[in-house]
């Protein structure tokens, strides 16, 4: 007895007669090559990212980094997004902001320069320019830490 549930008898060919084989309804079970074919073409559309969206994501993660003050990481962050988008202002602002609290002040009166080249009149121009006028950072290419004179005589 066939329950209504259960689906409805298959229809037999005049070829496949009376007789069971073990490969009836093979074709139903094996993928179609026309399947595999769409399958690997999928496959091979695979979007990689662009260098663009790496670099976005180094500048958010660098971004988050400064907030919370973690200026190592914030540093790393930038320096790969650098490496990315080289020409991106956003870049150079998180690298000055991240080596003028790490102490080199240096690199950071370096990088604020540059973001003023790239964008003079961008969101961090202003601060970039006041930081610029502080005299530590301004100094700060000139300013080589000096050895103290050794008073011990060589032996």
């Amino acid at each position: 007895m066939r329950s209504p549930d259960d689906p409805p008898p298959a229809a037999t060919s005049a070829s496949e007669g009376d007789a069971s084989s073990s490969l009836n309804g093979l074709e139903k079970l094996l993928p179609r090559p026309e399947d595999d074919q769409l399958s690997k073409k999928r496959k091979m559309t695979v979007k990689e990212p662009t260098h663009q969206e790496a670099s976005t994501k180094d500048i958010e993660v660098g971004e988050y980094y400064l907030q919370t003050k973690n200026w190592k990481a914030a540093l790393s962050r930038f320096e790969s997004a650098m490496v990315l988008d080289p020409e991106n202002p956003e870049v150079y602002w998180g690298l000055a902001e991240a080596e003028h609290h790490l102490g080199d002040l240096a690199d950071a009166r370096a990088y604020y320069l540059k973001l003023l080249d790239y964008d003079p009149d961008g969101p961090h121009g202003k601060r970039a320019r006041k930081e610029l006028k502080d005299p530590a950072v301004a100094n700060a290419k000139n300013a080589a830490p000096s050895q103290p004179p050794t008073t011990e005589t060589p032996k």
